[in-house]
């Protein structure tokens, strides 16, 4: 009579053996654990970039279908580390004001740990410039990369770093994004430049949904620095005037289509100016703050019409 094999001969090497369906499960868990930390910053990290450049592709080089697809591949999977680099490192550091402004977020959650985290930031930060050298913009991501670790190892918790990094960071954004169809141009540095001023002088907007916890926690932001009654007339001043920058210095609508889109354009500013002045609490300030990134990937996309 012949005994099975005791358990211990048979389960370590079975254990050391990844099953076709752990792998499947790790490929396709890495994907959705990426988006738990960038889909609350897509409209301000992801899909501007990718609309600039298609936009950019389609008026600027009119390229053709299958160069077009390749190019909004191309173009996703580079502003999708973008976001993602950036976000890892954010959370890691911030984890104590996501407990209180942000406990949806994955650190929080415990969807992943620390050193998890850790690791992918790793991964991310070593794919993200390998990414850019292959679509010929590496210097604009290891650009980013340096401001992204100024920004979340310290720089953020002063509010004159903060928004100077976010600011001049849609230069590496919009730069890489042109520069994947080809040569910057005079036309591409005027609404980099543009755009970055407008970044600079109203991302404070984004701080209003946060300022308990940021009270908390000792971080300096503009409103907490200047008082949030003048931060909000500032800010509402900025969106109300800001359609008249739009017009002169970005869009320079010529045409129906154009007239059009800047008038869209020009309804989101003036909701965000309406809406900023109203204190009714962060939820009503988060959605604020969207319609500004609504803003800033639409009148990116005003491009396909303004080239």
């Amino acid at each position: 009579m012949t005994s099975a094999a005791p358990p211990s001969s048979r389960s370590p090497a079975r254990g050391l053996i990844p099953t076709g369906r752990n792998v499947v499960r790790l490929v396709l868990r890495e994907p959705w654990l990426s988006w738990q930390f960038i889909k609350n910053d897509p409209w301000g990290g992801l899909y501007p970039g990718v609309v600039f450049t298609l936009a950019v592709a389609v008026a600027v080089h009119h390229q053709p279908p299958g160069r077009l697809a390749v190019t909004a591949v191309v173009s996703t999977v580079y502003f999708w580390l973008h976001l993602y680099t950036f976000c890892l490192t954010n959370q890691l550091a911030g984890l104590r004001e996501d407990r209180l402004n942000k406990p949806f977020r994955p650190l929080v959650k415990k969807s992943v740990t620390a050193r998890g985290a850790v690791v992918r930031t790793a991964v991310a930060f070593t794919l993200f410039p390998l990414v850019g050298w292959a679509a010929g913009v590496w210097q604009w991501a290891l650009l980013w990369e340096a401001m992204t670790l100024l920004h979340n190892l310290g720089g953020s918790r002063n509010w004159i770093v903060k928004n100077a990094v976010i600011g001049f960071g849609v230069l590496p954004m919009l730069g890489a994004a042109w520069q994947m169809t080809g040569p910057l141009t005079p036309d591409a540095w005027r609404w980099m430049l543009t755009l970055a001023l407008v970044v600079l002088l109203l991302i404070s907007v984004q701080d209003l949904r946060d300022l308990r916890g940021d009270a908390t926690t000792h971080r300096r932001t503009f409103p907490l620095a200047f008082g949030e009654a003048f931060s909000r007339r500032f800010l509402a001043a900025g969106f109300a005037l800001l359609p008249l920058a739009t017009h002169f210095l970005l869009v320079r609508a010529a045409t129906p289509a154009a007239w059009c889109a800047e008038a869209a354009t020009a309804a989101l500013c003036w909701a965000t100016a309406r809406r900023v002045v109203e204190r009714r609490g962060p939820a009503y300030d988060h959605r604020t703050y969207r319609l500004f990134e609504y803003w800033y990937t639409a009148v990116l996309a005003t491009a396909f019409l303004t080239l």
